[in-house]
C-alpha cells in the first residue's frame, strides 16, 4: 500500500517526460518564458480570489449548522486542507481534514461538517456545467461534440439529482431518515452496524440539508459558486494570452471547464502529470491545438498553485496552533478511527 503512491507518483512524471518530449523542450522553454510575470500576478491573484470565495461560502454553510463561524478559522482550514490534498496521497484527505479541523475550532461535529464539504462538491458541479453549457452558446461547435457533450451531461444530471436529493431532505428529514432506516433493515447487518450507520447518515444529512431550509442562502452560495469559477477561469484566461493564444473567450472558457472535472477523476500525488495531461486533453479536444502552448500554461500555472497553497497550508497550520506532522496524518487516523468504532 505505501509504495503505491510512489508508483503513481512516477507514472505522473512520466506522463510529464512524454508530454515535454513530445513538444520539444526547446518549444516548452520558449513558449514559457512569454508568459509575463503581470500574467503569472494575474493567476496568483485569482488564486486567492478563488479560495477567499469558498471560504466565504462554505462559511455560510456551516452557518446553517451552527450560528456565525469564524471566518478565520474557514479560511485556514480551507487551505489546510486543499495542501492535505495536494501533498499527501490520500483519496479525499483534504475533505477529511477540513471537517475534522473545523469541528475541532467550532465544535461542528465531524459528519455534519463533512456533509457541507460534500454540498460544496454539489455546487461546484453544478457552476461548472452551467458555464460549460453558458460558453457553449457562444462556441456552437461544442454541441456537435458528441463525447463532449455525454460528460457534460452527465455530470449535470448527476449534480442535479444530488441537489435535488439535499433539497428533498432538507423538507423532510424524519421522512428521509425512515427510508433509509427502512433499507438498513433489510440489509444483513448487525444490529449496532445499523445503528451506527443510521446516526451518522442523520447527522451527515443534518449538515448537508441546512442549506435547503433558507431560499436565500441557497441563492447566496450558488451565485458565489459561479463567481469562485468564474475566478478560477480568469486566471488561466490571463495565463493564455501570456503565450498569445487566439481561441475564442467562450471555447477557452468550455475547455477549462471541463478540465475543472477531471479533478472527480483519481489522480497522481499533487496531479503531477494528470494535471498537464488533462488540460492539454480539454484544450485539443475542443480543436484548439497549441499543444506546446498548453502544455506551458499548465506547468507555470500547476507550480503556482502548489506553492501558494503549499504556504498558506503551513501557515494556517500555525495560525490555527496546529502541529503540521499531526495535519497531515489526519485523514489516515480518522479512517482507522471510523472503523473501530464500526467494529
Amino acid at each position: 500500500m505505501k509504495t503505491r503512491p510512489v508508483i503513481y507518483l512516477g507514472l505522473g512524471i512520466l506522463v510529464v517526460a512524454v508530454l515535454v518530449y513530445w513538444v520539444n523542450p526547446s518549444n516548452l522553454i520558449a513558449q514559457t518564458t512569454k508568459i509575463s510575470l503581470v500574467s503569472i500576478a494575474g493567476f496568483a491573484g485569482s488564486i486567492l480570489a478563488f479560495h477567499f470565495l469558498r471560504s466565504i461560502r462554505w462559511r455560510m454553510i456551516l452557518g446553517a449548522i451552527r450560528e456565525d463561524p469564524s471566518l478565520k478559522n474557514v479560511f485556514w482550514t480551507n487551505m489546510i486542507g486543499y495542501a492535505v490534498n495536494s501533498f499527501v496521497p490520500v483519496r479525499f484527505g483534504g475533505e477529511v481534514a477540513r471537517a475534522y479541523i473545523i469541528d475541532s475550532k467550532e465544535q461542528l461535529g465531524f459528519f455534519p461538517s463533512l456533509s457541507s464539504v460534500a454540498v460544496e462538491r454539489i455546487l461546484d458541479l453544478l457552476a461548472i456545467v452551467s458555464l460549460a453549457f453558458i460558453a457553449g452558446f457562444g462556441y456552437a461547435t461544442t454541441f456537435e461534440n458528441a463525447s463532449l457533450m455525454t460528460i457534460l451531461i452527465l455530470t449535470g444530471v448527476f449534480a442535479v439529482a444530488m441537489f435535488i436529493l439535499v433539497l428533498v431532505g432538507s423538507r423532510n428529514l424524519p421522512l428521509t431518515m425512515r427510508g433509509i432506516n427502512w433499507i438498513l433493515g433489510k440489509l444483513p447487518l448487525r444490529r449496532a452496524w445499523r445503528e451506527r450507520i443510521s446516526g451518522v447518515m442523520q447527522s451527515s444529512l443534518a449538515g448537508a440539508t441546512a442549506i435547503g431550509r433558507d431560499y436565500r442562502l441557497l441563492g447566496l452560495t450558488l451565485t458565489l459558486s459561479f463567481l469562485i469559477w468564474v475566478a478560477s477561469f480568469l486566471g488561466f484566461y490571463a495565463l493564455f494570452l501570456g503565450v498569445g493564444f487566439t481561441a475564442p473567450f467562450a471555447a477557452l472558457l468550455i475547455a477549462i471547464m471541463l478540465f475543472q472535472l477531471s479533478f472527480i477523476l483519481p489522480s497522481t500525488p499533487g496531479n503531477v502529470g494528470s494535471f498537464e495531461g488533462f488540460l492539454i486533453l480539454a484544450v485539443t479536444a475542443l480543436g484548439l491545438g497549441q499543444t506546446d502552448s498548453t502544455l506551458a500554461v499548465g506547468v507555470v500555472s500547476h507550480l503556482v498553485s502548489l506553492l501558494i497553497i503549499g504556504v498558506l497550508g503551513v501557515v494556517g497550520v500555525g495560525v490555527l496552533g496546529l502541529r503540521l506532522k499531526e495535519v497531515f496524518r489526519i485523514p489516515t487516523l480518522k479512517q482507522k478511527a471510523s472503523t473501530t468504532t464500526i467494529k
